[in-house]
């Protein structure tokens, strides 16, 4: 199937925040986001961002790197998994994360390209990169039926939204 994408250039956390909570809005159960980007490229804000729209508190939500991953209730579950800290893949498989992508909530995966085996072809990638000290490209890629239906609503969504965020 042929990948879809849609870049945005986001000017302040804020508006990082609003574009993770427009996608948190169209998420269900199963759905995983893959966040791939450099140290400081706003993937926990995003996330944060993410969380508001699964209807969970901002305050609430902190990166997960010493802890790995971190769980949240909203409308769904949120499970929110940190890589950054492993070492190699062997690190990660022995921690039997690919529980948490049994569908039974949403699960977002920052340093995704740490993964050490396949993600569920469902997923959505999300690359954020650093831009200059304040602004951030946040480019959205999917090849599956759902991710391309999400990336599409998302595109629809945040038309008006979209010359906010520049």
């Amino acid at each position: 199937m042929k990948e879809i994408s849609v870049t945005y250039l986001s000017s302040s956390v804020e508006k990082t925040v609003e574009l993770g909570q427009q996608l948190g809005s169209l998420l269900t159960k199963g759905d995983v986001i893959a966040l791939i980007g450099d140290l400081g490229g706003g993937k926990t804000w995003f996330t944060k961002g993410l969380a508001i729209g699964l209807g969970i508190e901002r305050d609430l939500i902190v990166s997960p790197t010493f802890t790995l991953v971190n769980e949240y209730q909203g409308r769904l579950m949120l499970f929110h998994i940190d890589l950054y800290r492993l070492k190699n893949k062997t690190e990660i498989l022995g921690l039997d994360l690919e529980e948490y992508l049994t569908g039974e909530g949403v699960v977002v995966i920052e340093w995704a390209n740490r993964w050490p085996r396949d993600l569920p072809k469902e997923r959505i990638r999300v690359d954020l990169k650093i831009v200059d000290e304040n602004i951030r490209e946040l480019k959205f890629f999917g090849d599956h039926f759902r991710s391309k239906e999400i990336i599409r609503t998302l595109k629809e969504k945040t038309g008006a939204f979209l010359q906010k965020i520049k």
